[in-house]
């Protein structure tokens, strides 16, 4: 056995960035597909397990900040949640479009807030993060390996169409809205390249005939909206009584503080 040398594990580093970008811009040429390949080099980097060792642990850059860029998810938000795109609303066919650097939002995040932080939840109050896209699409769509079967409630999401969101042609004809998960997946790999290169950047911009612009659409009780929060939720989050901890709630750890105002953070 031979060990990698500190230049030769940068080198690959350098060589997974290469890779990104590449497929990003396939990705942006139309090539949704992919969006397998991005997962598949976004796990490289970051997933560690206890047989494997991601490439920036072992170059002992995964204690940085991550860029995170998600629409915060609101418990109080009635719709169902998607938080790393935009939809393009045209006059027969909405379009998902990652956010890329024209998004509201943009914090630093540990990578434990960031990798289990929520970017979808469906009608039926399932949460989905960072690290259920990447694993699903590496492991089991085809980036990596293709697996004869897919987690129930991801599958639906991505075929089923549980986040509840449809097309309404001129005509009155419904039909289901574009699936989501891979303009998220561009996304996160948008974040990772951030992440890494601080000065990386990439704007859409404005094409003729784009629609109109819609994001982090939501609906609550009451007459005043609530502020949208500064921070987003992760999914494993601590539960009381088989509950998920809300940000208002009291911090599990006994502080006496609000769980936003504590262990979020």
């Amino acid at each position: 056995m031979t060990d990698l040398t500190s230049q030769e594990l940068q080198e690959h580093l350098e060589e997974q960035i290469e890779f990104i970008k590449s497929s990003a811009t396939s990705y942006d040429n139309g090539f949704t597909g992919e969006s397998k390949r991005l997962a598949v080099t976004v796990r490289v980097l970051v997933h560690d397990t206890a047989k494997s060792t991601s490439l920036l642990s072992l170059l002992g850059k995964k204690n940085r900040g991550f860029l995170d860029t998600s629409f915060p998810f609101e418990e109080s938000n009635k719709m169902s949640h998607s938080g790393l795109v935009q939809l393009s609303l045209g006059n027969r066919k909405s379009i998902t479009l990652p956010l890329l650097d024209d998004g509201p939002f943009s914090r630093q995040a540990s990578f434990e807030i960031w990798w289990n932080g929520i970017v979808f939840v469906d009608k039926d109050r399932n949460e989905f993060s960072r690290k259920d896209i990447v694993l699903s699409l590496a492991n089991k769509e085809g980036g990596a390996h293709v697996d004869k079967t897919l987690d129930e409630k991801y599958a639906d999401l991505r075929k089923g169409n549980s986040l509840g969101w449809f097309d309404v042609t001129p005509d009155g004809v419904q039909t289901p809205s574009e699936d989501q998960v891979p303009a998220s997946m561009r996304q996160i790999a948008h974040e990772v390249l951030k992440t890494l290169e601080p000065g990386y950047a990439c704007h859409r911009g404005k094409n003729k005939g784009d629609g109109i612009l819609v994001m982090g659409a939501s609906m609550v009780e009451g007459v005043t909206p609530l502020p949208i929060p500064s921070q987003n939720l992760p999914k494993n989050r601590p539960t009381i009584s088989g509950q998920k901890i809300g940000r208002n709630d009291q911090c599990i750890c006994g502080s006496g503080k609000k769980y936003k105002q504590c262990c979020l953070r």
